[in-house]
């Protein structure tokens, strides 16, 4: 069951170059899609930061092959 999402508008002064680019990037399809993937992708980094902080030295990488 999903709960709902709570949508509040804002208004900020953006750089129309950036979204742009970061919507190709993305492929999103709406400036709002764009920022909302790109936060999505920021809070994504930052646990996975904290995740490999949290377990460094934990496991041993034996490579790809």
């Amino acid at each position: 069951m999903q709960t709902a999402v709570r949508k509040t508008a804002k208004h900020f002064r953006l750089d129309e170059t950036l979204i742009r680019n970061a919507q190709k990037i993305l492929g999103a399809k709406t400036e709002t899609e764009t920022i909302e993937s790109a936060l999505s992708d920021v809070i994504y980094q930052e646990r996975m930061r904290k995740f490999i902080e949290q377990t460094k030295g934990k496991f041993k990488f034996e490579g790809l092959n």
